[in-house]
């Protein structure tokens, strides 16, 4: 990446934009935590996803406290979260040896589907959306504390959970759109077109 292109993600033409560097670490930090899990460490990469999760609701308060918030903001955001989702699918497979096995079905849909819905999406109105419904929120919620929440309780039943939210969610966002709805920030996909 040069110089012109990090300043750009960073800055936004403007001052120094923290928001967006604490995105970009939670995508930066996909890397550590793989070497962590590829060389036996599985509790020090945990510790690291933790926190690299969190950066998730960091970013955004950052943005907002600081009278920073941008579309660009919010668009580096879906994009690295979308990166980071489909890491946590491969940290959860060496986290768990046998899972791929175990959840192959799940695991396939939590991989295939957003990558197909925002295709779709792209397909009908030449643009991706992602809306922030309630149900987006809450399978985004439960696909980052995936990990965390399967090591402490020791039961794979959250991944298929996980698997089903993030595709009923994904089909509430298509009728959302075949409605000829557009705007990002409706409550759920059977509101009100505007």
């Amino acid at each position: 990446m040069s110089g012109r292109a990090l300043s750009r993600l960073l800055d936004e033409g403007g001052g120094l934009k923290l928001a967006n560097l604490v995105t970009l670490s939670r995508g930066v930090l996909i890397v550590p935590i793989l070497g962590l899990l590829l060389t036996g460490h599985p509790v020090w990469a945990l510790g690291l996803y933790v926190i690299a999760a969190l950066t998730d609701a960091v970013d955004g308060w950052l943005a907002r406290r600081s009278g920073q918030a941008s579309t660009f903001g919010a668009q580096l955001d879906a994009a690295v979260d979308n990166v980071f989702s489909l890491a946590i699918l491969v940290f959860l497979m060496l986290a768990f040896p046998g899972l791929s096995e175990r959840q192959a079905l799940a695991l396939i849909a939590l991989a295939v589907v957003p990558p197909a819905y925002l295709a779709v999406s792209w397909l009908l109105t030449r643009r991706v959306l992602m809306f922030h419904f309630w149900s987006a929120k809450a399978g985004a919620l439960l696909l980052f504390v995936l990990w965390p929440v399967m090591a402490i309780t020791g039961q794979e039943v959250w991944l298929p959970l996980a698997a089903v939210l993030t595709t009923l969610s994904r089909l509430e966002q298509l009728v959302f759109i075949a409605r000829g709805g557009r705007a990002l920030d409706q409550p759920h996909g059977f509101a009100p077109v505007v």
